[in-house]
C-alpha cells in the first residue's frame, strides 16, 4: 500500500513540475499548478532570467521524477523548491494553497524517507573526507576567516 502511495506521489509530482516548467515557456500549455505568469511578473523587476531559471528547474526536476531509478535525486532536487513555494504561499496569506503545498511537501519527504538507505549510503560512503580531514578543516576555517575579514576587515583597519 505504501509503495503504491510512493509511486503515485512520484508520478503526480513529476507531472505537476514538468507541466509547471513547460507552462512558463509555452503559454497555454495545460498546467496543474502555476503561476504561468511568473516570468512576466519577475521581468518587471529585472528578474526575468530568474523566472527562466525557476522554469528550467521545475522542468528538469519533473522529468527526473518520471524515472523510478532517479527518485531520490528528483526528491532531493524538489525539496528546497517545494519548501520555498510553501513558505511563499504562507507568507502571502493565500487561503487554500499552503495546505495543498504542505501535502506536496509531505509527498516529497515521503519519497526521501523511503530512499533513506540509499541516501545514508551516499553520505556515509564519503571516504574523501576521512582521507583528507585536515585539508577539509583547514579550507573550512580559511574560507570562513576570509569571509569574516572581507566583511569586518575595514572595521579592524580603521580602528588601528
Amino acid at each position: 500500500m505504501f509503495n503504491a502511495f510512493l509511486t503515485v506521489s512520484q508520478v503526480l509530482l513529476a507531472v505537476i513540475y514538468t507541466t509547471a516548467g513547460l507552462s512558463k515557456f509555452i503559454h497555454g500549455f495545460p498546467v496543474i499548478i502555476g503561476p504561468v505568469w511568473l516570468i512576466d511578473e519577475l521581468s518587471k523587476y529585472g528578474l526575468g532570467l530568474f523566472g527562466y531559471l525557476i522554469a528550467v528547474a521545475q522542468l528538469v526536476t519533473g522529468i527526473v521524477l518520471f524515472f523510478p531509478a532517479l527518485r531520490l535525486i528528483g526528491a532531493l532536487l524538489l525539496l528546497p523548491m517545494q519548501l520555498c513555494i510553501t513558505v511563499i504561499t504562507i507568507s502571502l496569506g493565500w487561503s487554500g494553497t499552503p495546505y495543498i503545498n504542505m501535502v506536496l511537501l509531505c509527498m516529497v519527504l515521503a519519497l526521501i524517507v523511503d530512499e533513506r538507505v540509499k541516501l545514508r549510503s551516499l553520505i556515509g560512503s564519503s571516504s574523501a573526507f576521512s582521507d583528507h580531514k585536515t585539508l577539509y578543516i583547514a579550507a573550512f576555517c580559511a574560507f570562513w576567516g576570509l569571509a569574516a575579514f572581507m566583511k569586518y576587515g575595514a572595521l579592524l583597519m580603521s580602528g588601528a
